[in-house]
């Protein structure tokens, strides 16, 4: 039977700040079945170590002050090991510290209506529910993970919740519900024809994801003329869904 590896890994830094010199940066330090793998970035890599894990390098001590640079099946383990240590640390980092992972912005906690619990720097749980409508909350995008920022820090009261991830740029949930509303709505009204509902679709996407946009003036009039083709009813409730939801995205 294969030996079953012990593996642990020491994380030393997980934000780079390129040290100007020819010296690497030492990311972890990991330890299989005891022996000792130094895993390392290079001297200019800076910001998330993350971003630059395709560029580590594994060494193992070669002498009292040397090292050499190893290619075997076990520095890959070791790559792989701190690649899964730090997306681990960068998702629940957060959620300890109520700090973003790009040091600029807090973490965020919003659940999938859109009402935010967190925003300001505070530590939170990521197993509850919001006290407002009961709803399951998040802190990191669904589809790729990436955390939500919250404010920026020291100016939680400037806060607008976000629409769309910044990592993946697709909506979240709270976004992609309403926008999903108003297009089923629009491909379910046989008095629009094809062509206006595309136009209606795109106009749709761009108010209710910027309502703040230099065009939304005019897009707004392009969605009224066009609605007044649509069923009565289609055409209030997509009118009211766009108000309600501009008016949030500025309130925050």
């Amino acid at each position: 039977m294969a030996e079953k590896l012990e593996i642990r890994v020491a994380l030393k830094q997980w934000v780079l700040n390129g040290n100007g010199s020819n010296l690497l940066q030492r990311v972890a330090t990991v330890y299989i079945n005891g022996r000792e793998y130094r895993v390392s970035a290079p001297p200019e890599a800076a910001g998330d170590a993350l971003d630059w894990v395709r560029h580590f390098t594994v060494r193992q001590l070669d002498g009292p002050n040397s090292e050499i640079e190893i290619h075997d099946a076990f520095g890959e383990l070791a790559l792989k090991a701190v690649k899964e240590e730090l997306e681990k640390r960068k998702r629940e980092a957060p959620r300890a510290t109520g700090l973003h992972p790009d040091g600029i912005h807090c973490a965020a906690q919003i659940c999938l209506k859109g009402h935010v619990l967190h925003c300001d720097g505070m530590p939170f749980d990521s197993k509850v529910y919001c006290t407002k409508c009961g709803a399951a909350c998040i802190d990191e995008c669904p589809r790729c993970t990436e955390p939500i920022r919250g404010a920026q820090k020291y100016r939680a009261d400037d806060y607008l919740r976000p629409q769309h991830c910044h990592g993946c740029g697709r909506p979240y949930p709270w976004m992609e519900e309403r926008l999903q509303t108003a297009r089923e709505l629009l491909y379910h009204d046989d008095k629009l024809t094809m062509d206006d509902r595309t136009k209606l679709w795109d106009d749709l996407q761009y108010v209710m994801s910027d309502p703040k946009g230099d065009l939304v003036p005019s897009k707004k009039k392009l969605i009224e003329i066009r609605l007044a083709k649509a069923t009565g009813y289609v055409r209030e409730i997509i009118l009211d869904l766009v108000a309600k939801t501009a008016a949030e995205i500025v309130k925050g």
